[in-house]
C-alpha cells in the first residue's frame, strides 16, 4: 500500500533526500518543452521547466513559491476542494486531470488541460506532483467559432442581399476596439475583448433566422405590424447564442440597435445601459449599411457617412466613442475599400420610416 507521509519519517533505509530526489527529476525535464511544473506534495514549486515559462509568459511570474501564489485564482471554492480530494485520494490515483483558465487584461484568455500526476519514492512514498499543461486556446476557440459560422451562414440564407456587411463589421470593431486598447481608457477593453468583438460582430442580425421570409422578402413598406416583428430579430438573436460562453454574443444580438438617447430597440436602453460591445457595433452596423447602394438609395462616400455618425454623437450613439471615432474613422474606410462587394448589394424592399 502507497503510503503519503514523508519517507524520512516512515523507513530506516537509505533513500535520496527529497531535494536531491527533486533535483534528479529537474534534470529529466531540463531539455523538454512540454510546459512541466514539478511540485512537492504542500505544492510548493521545487522545478519549472522552459516550456512552462515560454506558455506562461506574460500572465504569471514563475517563482518556486506555493503554486496557487502563483496562478491566483484560477479555481472556484468548489472546484478548489475537487482539486484537493483529487491529488489527495488513492481512489483517484492522487491524480487529477481539468482544465485551466488564465487571464491577464494584455493577452488573450489562456485555457490549458492539465494533468497532475502523483511522484513516489521507493514506489510508495508520495513526495509530489508532476504538473504538465497543455495549451487548448485555439482548440476551445475554434469550436465556438465554428458553431458560430454555421448560424450566421444560416441566417445568411435567409437575408442574403447584404454581402460582405457582417464580415466587414468584424474588421471595423477589431480596429476600433485595438485603438481603444491602446489607449488604456476602457477597463473591460481587454485583448479578449478585441478578439471576440472581432468575430461577434458578424452575428449581430443572426436572429433574423426566426423573421418570417415574407417580410425578409417584402419588396414595399413594412407594416407597422411587420416592422414590430421585424424588430423581434434582436431577441431571436439572444435566444439562439443564449447558450454561448461569451456574454458579449448576447450583448451584441439584443442591443446592437438600442441607441444612446433611448429611442432604440427592442427595450428603449440608453446611454451606459447600452453594453459597450453593442455600441461599438452600432456605429460600425450604420457606418456600413450608409456606404452599401441599395435600390431605394445610393450609397455614400467615406466623408458624407463619417459626417452622418458625428452628427449623431449623444443621439443614435455614445458621445464619448464618437470622440474616439473622429480619429480611427479613415480606418474605416479602408475595410471598405478592402471588403467591398464586386457587385453593388441591390436590396428591394424599401426602408423602414
Amino acid at each position: 500500500m502507497r503510503n503519503t507521509t514523508p519517507p524520512e519519517t516512515q523507513t530506516g533505509q537509505p533513500v535520496n533526500s527529497m531535494k536531491d530526489y527533486f533535483s534528479e527529476l529537474a534534470e529529466l525535464t531540463k531539455g523538454q518543452i512540454i510546459p512541466t511544473l514539478i511540485i512537492d506534495r504542500n505544492l510548493i514549486i521545487r522545478h519549472i521547466n522552459r516550456g512552462a515559462f515560454a506558455l506562461f509568459k506574460d500572465y504569471y511570474a514563475l517563482e518556486k513559491k506555493p503554486l496557487f501564489n502563483i496562478l491566483g485564482r484560477i479555481f472556484t471554492q468548489e472546484e478548489l476542494n475537487t482539486f484537493f480530494q483529487a491529488i489527495r485520494s488513492k481512489e483517484k490515483g492522487f491524480s487529477w486531470i481539468g482544465t485551466m483558465v488564465h487571464k491577464t487584461r494584455s493577452r488573450r484568455t489562456l485555457y490549458t488541460r492539465v494533468r497532475v500526476h502523483p511522484i513516489f519514492i521507493n514506489t510508495q512514498y508520495l513526495i509530489g506532483y508532476w504538473m504538465i499543461f497543455e495549451d487548448i486556446t485555439n482548440e476551445h476557440i475554434d469550436t465556438y467559432k465554428l458553431m458560430l459560422s454555421g448560424l450566421l451562414q444560416a441566417s445568411k440564407l435567409k437575408d442574403n442581399d447584404t454581402g460582405n456587411h457582417a464580415e466587414r463589421l468584424n474588421f471595423y470593431c477589431k480596429e476600433f476596439t485595438e485603438y481603444l486598447f491602446k489607449l488604456n481608457i476602457y477597463p473591460q477593453i481587454t485583448q479578449d475583448f478585441v478578439e471576440s468583438i472581432s468575430f461577434l460582430a458578424a452575428i449581430h442580425d443572426i436572429g433574423k433566422i426566426g423573421t418570417p421570409d415574407y417580410i425578409l422578402q417584402k419588396q414595399s413598406k413594412l407594416s407597422d405590424i411587420e416592422w414590430e416583428v421585424m424588430k423581434e430579430h434582436t431577441i431571436n438573436g439572444a435566444l439562439i447564442v443564449s447558450s454561448y460562453p461569451l456574454p458579449m454574443a448576447k450583448e451584441i444580438t439584443l442591443s446592437h440597435h438600442e441607441r444612446w438617447d433611448g429611442t432604440g430597440y427592442p427595450f428603449k436602453l440608453e446611454g451606459e445601459m447600452i453594453p459597450l460591445a453593442a455600441r461599438i457595433v452600432a456605429i460600425a452596423d450604420v457606418y456600413d449599411a450608409l456606404r452599401m447602394k441599395r435600390s431605394y438609395k445610393e450609397e455614400r462616400t467615406h466623408d458624407e457617412t463619417a459626417a452622418y455618425i458625428i452628427e449623431n454623437a449623444g443621439k443614435h450613439f455614445d458621445p464619448q466613442l464618437i470622440q474616439y471615432f473622429k480619429k480611427i474613422h479613415p480606418a474605416f474606410d479602408k475595410v471598405w475599400n478592402e471588403m467591398k462587394d464586386v457587385h453593388p448589394v441591390e436590396e428591394p424592399r424599401k426602408p423602414q420610416a
